[in-house]
């Protein structure tokens, strides 16, 4: 298989702050699809479940992305939201296997 990965973060919102997640994960979608190894990042809403989003990545390797995780575009997209909005997150690197 290739050394691409995809990863998969499911995102869930504390009610009432979905219009402020909303509009800094636009702002962190746009810096991040600048980033090198990014191939593809989009958000996602859920259309069953209000406050609930996923991000869909692909990077170009492991690495690509672990420098995404650990630079500057995550802290300060953390920074920016009000406190308590991100009520839960659960974050799936995967790799393709078939």
């Amino acid at each position: 298989m290739t050394s691409n990965i995809k990863v998969v973060a499911r995102v869930m919102i504390t009610p009432g702050k979905e219009d402020a997640f909303e509009a800094y994960a636009a702002e962190l979608s746009v810096a991040t699809r600048a980033e090198k190894g990014c191939l593809s990042y989009h958000l996602h809403r859920n259309l069953n479940q209000k406050g609930v989003y996923v991000f869909v990545e692909e990077w170009a390797s492991r690495q690509g992305w672990e420098q995404h995780m650990s630079g500057e575009a995550i802290p300060v997209f953390n920074r920016q939201l009000p406190p308590g909005t991100i009520a839960n997150i659960e974050i799936h690197p995967l790799e393709q296997i078939a």
